[in-house]
């Protein structure tokens, strides 16, 4: 009995640690920065109504966004009831990125042990990816943990042949195609893996599998076809950019080399276990999988690709176990911490210098009635910042060209985030206007109050 509760007390704390570990790493200065262009889209696609959330075919993107995260802009929805500030509205990721600590330590359990399984969860912690976007407000960390569970619910339903994995299986699955489109590489990874090991499972727990996900997926094509043209911003896949996003997405090139060779030892070691192959599926299909659509339509971006992350957390847990002797075992551990703690201040960095918070109150303070401003692609962002602070009529949107043609001048605002952007507005407005305050708010925001050029007499 004595040994039984040991048992259990170590597995707890295998399980427990790597969860606290997470839940303060990613509470750790949620609420600071300001939310940035997307995190705002997520807010206000949130707050739209329940019809047009549920809406998949012809969604309309300017008010509830694509249905590429419909999923979690559906949760965030009932989320927002419980307050709207950065801290809360960030807490949800957070919750679902503490979540996907346990399909990593039960998968690794399952393959290797329980200290593979604690091993596993504690390197998924400190990769800075899994912090960072633990603490956005994007769909991003749920991704991560319907990664997580779909290769759980997998391995359970293959061994235990009931009904009920499947069905979880085939539920999640069907809600995750809305929660990020690149889960549908990790489902795809797992059927050639089912085909491959002659894994099928009963005709009954294959359609409560089948059965959700063809319905969710049925739609996509009509998607595709309706927003094809989205995401003009994500260039051209090159080598140089591939190999930038996979760098980022291990945490730096040291954490990518020294994760490379513990993968290669984990295939090594285990080559003879059909689930090795299926965590290697599971990362080769996606990144794979993304290069091939980025042929036809760029989708290469790091944090696309966040859904391999428990797979390699997993296989890292039973390379770490693989290593003889135990000496051998710990140094290559005191390292991997080492290189994931130096690296894990990049979990933090303020990637987009942009803080509009204090933009919004600064110019909330100074507006007046009949005020207009340029915003481009920071309107939204502004916008929001100014309603939860202004208590008179936010300024009006307008563009360079209308602001030049209107004879009566006025007060205008400019938003810049862009030094190309600021040159050619600055040029254009320069001999109608002229500065009256300004002000940075981050190396990539800058508020300008500009008010009409006084007439120099004389002038004809």
């Amino acid at each position: 009995m004595a040994i039984l509760r040991a048992r259990r007390w170590r597995e707890s704390l295998a399980l427990g640690l790597p969860l606290a570990a997470l839940g303060a790493l990613s509470l750790y200065h949620l609420g600071a920065p300001s939310l940035w262009r997307d995190e705002v889209a997520s807010v206000i696609f949130a707050k739209g109504s329940l019809p047009e959330l549920l809406t998949i075919v012809g969604r309309d993107r300017d008010a509830v966004g694509l249905a590429n995260m419909a999923t979690y802009y559906l949760l965030l929805h009932f989320w927002l009831f419980i307050g709207e500030t950065e801290a809360r509205i960030r807490l949800l990721s957070v919750i679902f990125g503490v979540a996907s600590v346990v399909p990593v330590y039960f998968i690794a359990r399952r393959l290797a042990g329980w200290l593979a399984g604690g091993l596993a969860a504690g390197i998924f912690v400190l990769i800075p990816y899994v912090i960072h976007y633990s603490q956005e407000a994007r769909g991003y960390s749920l991704a991560m943990l319907v990664a997580g569970s779909l290769t759980w619910l997998l391995l359970i339903g293959v061994e235990r042949r009931t009904v009920w994995p499947w069905a979880a299986y085939g539920l999640i699955a069907a809600l995750g195609l809305y929660v990020h489109f690149f889960v549908a590489l990790i489902v795809a990874a797992h059927g050639l893996w089912v085909l491959a090991t002659r894994s099928l499972p009963p005709w009954r727990s294959a359609l409560a599998a089948l059965l959700p996900i063809l319905l969710a997926a049925a739609p996509i094509p009509f998607i595709i076809a309706q927003f094809g043209g989205g995401q003009e911003w994500i260039p051209p896949l090159t080598v140089s950019q591939a190999a930038t996003s996979i760098v980022s997405l291990a945490g730096g090139l040291p954490l990518l080399l020294a994760m490379a060779v513990l993968v290669a030892v984990a295939v090594i070691t285990r080559s003879r276990d059909s689930r090795t192959w299926l965590m290697i599926g599971c990362i080769v299909a996606t990144i794979a999988g993304a290069a091939l659509i980025s042929i036809v339509k760029p989708m290469f971006v790091g944090r696309y690709l966040i859904v391999v992350l428990p797979h390699v957390a997993v296989l890292i847990g039973c390379a770490l176990i693989a290593l003889r002797p135990i000496i051998l075992r710990g140094a290559v551990v005191a390292l991997l911490a080492v290189l994931l703690g130096a690296a894990i201040p990049s979990a933090y960095a303020d990637q987009h210098q942009q803080d509009w918070r204090s933009a919004g109150t600064w110019m909330a303070e100074r507006a007046q009635p009949g005020d207009r401003m340029i915003a481009g692609n920071g309107l939204r962002s502004i916008a929001y910042y100014l309603g939860r602070v202004a208590t008179s009529p936010l300024p009006r949107s307008t563009t360079a060209a209308a602001a030049l043609a209107d004879p009566t001048g006025g007060r205008l605002w400019l938003v810049l985030t862009g030094r190309a952007a600021n040159s050619r507005i600055r040029s254009r407005l320069v001999g109608r206007f002229v500065v009256e305050e300004e002000r940075a708010f981050g190396a990539d925001l800058t508020i300008a109050l500009l008010v009409t050029k006084p007439t120099t007499p004389g002038a004809s």
